[in-house]
C-alpha cells in the first residue's frame, strides 16, 4: 500500500516549520495576531513542496447508505486529509448532536393521499433546480480526490444541482464556473482586506455566479482536534484558485486569505450587495434574532448551518433551531438548510420544517474521494431518489406541500 496516500502525516514539514526563522513565521499572520487566528489553511515556507494525493478512481458507486462511505474514504484518503473531512470542532457535541437530533424527528405521513409522481422541481432566488438538495460550500476538495472542485462540478452539472464555490477552493472560481455553467453561488469568507473582499466577489459576478454567501459562523478558527493530533495543515501543493490575484507569493497570498474580518456586522453583507448587486445569502444563522434582523437588511435568504459542527461547538444542531428561524423569518425570504443530512429522510425533515433547500456536505466529498466527478454524482442522485420515495410514501405532491403536518408530535418519556 502507498504509505504516503494511506498514512499521510506532515510530521517533517511541520516540525522543520517549528524551528523557522521568526521572519517567516511573521509571514504567516499578522504579528498580532491572537487566539483563533492561526488557520488549519495557513501556509508556512516549504509546504509548497508537500505533495498530497487524494482519491484516483473514477467510477459510479453502488450506495446502502452514506455512512458507508465514509467508512471506504478512511480506507483511502491519507489520514490527515481524511481527519480533516470527517472532524468537527472542539468536542464534536455539535457534529454529533446535528445527527441525533435529525433521526429524533418522526415523520407522519398522509396515506391515501393520490399521489403518483411527486414533483422534486424547486426555484430559489431565480435558479430553477430539479431537486432540492444544493452542494453547500467546502474548502480544498482535493483532500478528497485528485479532480479537485472540477469533480465536484461536473457532478453539479450532470444532475442539475446548485453549486456553492468554497472561497478556499483548490481551484480557481473561473475554471469551476466552466465546468459548471448551471446554477451556482459563491462563498465569501470576509477577508479583513476589503480590497481583497471586492476582489473576490467582482469576479464571481463576472463568472456568473448568481449570488454571493458570506459565511458570518467563522470569524475565529474553533480548534479542531483532529487537525492537532495530525499536526495537519491543508498542503499548498493542493492550490489556492482564489488567491488575491497581485500577489504572485504563495505563503503572502495564503496569509492574506487567512486574515478574516473578525469583527463582522451587517453593514459588511449589505456592503457586499451594494458591490456587486446580486443576492446576499447570510450562511451561519442560528437564532430567530439573526434571521429577523437579516430580513430587515435586505439580506435574500438566510442559511440555517452550524458549520456541520465544524464552527463553535456546543451549540444546538442546526435542525433545532430551524422552525424557530421559520417562524421569525415568515416566509418573507427562501431558507437554505444543512448540517446532518444523510438520507431523503432527511431532506424531508429539513423541508418540512421550513427549509426552501437543502444542502448536503461531507457524502458529497466522501462520495468525491471514492468515485471522482461519477461518485459525487452518485451521492447527489442517491439523495434525490431516497427522497422521491419519501415525499411519495408520505403522500406530497411537491415540495410546497411537505409541511409541518408530516412531522409527529415530539415524543414524552
Amino acid at each position: 500500500m502507498d504509505v504516503q496516500r494511506r498514512d499521510f502525516v506532515l510530521a517533517g514539514t511541520l516540525a522543520a516549520a517549528a524551528v523557522a526563522t521568526s521572519a517567516a513565521s511573521a509571514q504567516t499572520a499578522p504579528a498580532s495576531a491572537g487566539p483563533g487566528e492561526t488557520r488549519g489553511s495557513s501556509v508556512l515556507p516549504g509546504d509548497e513542496k508537500v505533495q498530497y494525493t487524494g482519491g484516483t478512481e473514477v467510477k459510479r458507486l453502488k450506495i446502502v447508505n452514506t455512512a458507508e462511505l465514509e467508512v471506504e474514504a478512511e480506507k483511502i484518503l491519507p489520514k490527515g486529509g481524511y481527519g480533516y473531512i470527517f472532524g468537527g470542532s472542539g468536542a464534536e457535541y455539535t457534529k454529533r448532536e446535528n445527527l441525533r437530533a435529525m433521526v429524533a424527528i418522526g415523520l407522519e405521513p398522509h396515506f391515501l393521499g393520490g399521489v403518483l409522481k411527486p414533483d422534486l422541481s424547486v426555484t430559489i432566488l431565480g435558479s430553477k433546480l430539479p431537486f432540492p438538495i444544493i452542494i453547500p460550500p467546502m474548502g480544498s476538495h482535493g483532500l478528497a480526490h485528485v479532480s479537485k472542485e472540477i469533480g465536484t462540478a461536473q457532478a453539479a452539472e450532470a444532475t442539475g444541482a446548485l453549486m456553492v464555490l468554497s472561497m478556499q477552493s483548490n481551484v480557481s472560481l473561473e475554471d469551476v464556473a466552466a465546468a459548471h455553467p448551471g446554477p451556482k453561488w459563491m462563498q465569501l469568507y470576509f477577508p479583513a482586506d476589503r480590497g481583497y473582499a471586492r476582489e473576490v466577489i467582482m469576479r464571481a459576478k463576472a463568472a456568473g455566479y448568481s449570488a454571493i454567501v458570506p459565511t458570518i459562523d467563522s470569524t475565529l478558527a474553533y480548534p479542531r482536534d483532529n487537525n492537532i493530533r495530525n499536526n495537519f495543515r491543508i498542503p499548498a501543493s493542493l492550490g489556492k484558485g482564489n488567491a488575491p490575484k497581485n500577489e504572485p507569493d504563495p505563503v503572502k497570498a495564503a496569509a492574506i486569505m487567512s486574515r478574516r474580518k473578525v469583527d463582522l456586522n451587517w453593514d459588511d453583507m449589505v456592503w457586499v450587495k451594494e458591490q456587486t448587486g446580486l443576492p446576499v445569502v447570510v450562511k451561519g444563522v442560528m437564532s430567530p434574532a439573526t434571521a429577523r434582523q437579516a430580513v430587515e437588511r435586505g439580506i435574500d435568504a438566510v442559511w440555517v448551518s452550524n458549520h456541520g459542527g465544524r464552527a463553535l461547538d456546543g451549540v444546538p444542531a442546526s435542525v433545532s433551531v430551524l422552525p424557530r428561524i421559520a417562524d421569525a423569518v415568515n416566509g418573507r425570504v427562501p431558507i437554505v438548510f444543512d448540517s446532518g443530512i444523510r438520507r431523503g429522510q432527511d431532506v424531508f425533515r429539513a423541508l418540512a420544517l421550513g427549509a426552501d433547500v437543502v444542502a448536503c456536505g461531507r457524502p458529497v466529498l466522501y462520495g468525491l474521494a471514492l468515485g471522482g466527478h461519477l461518485g459525487a454524482q452518485s451521492v447527489l442522485e442517491y439523495l434525490r431518489d431516497d427522497l422521491y420515495i419519501v415525499m411519495q410514501l408520505a403522500g406530497t405532491a411537491n415540495v410546497k406541500a411537505i409541511t409541518r403536518d408530516y412531522i409527529s408530535p415530539p415524543r414524552t418519556v
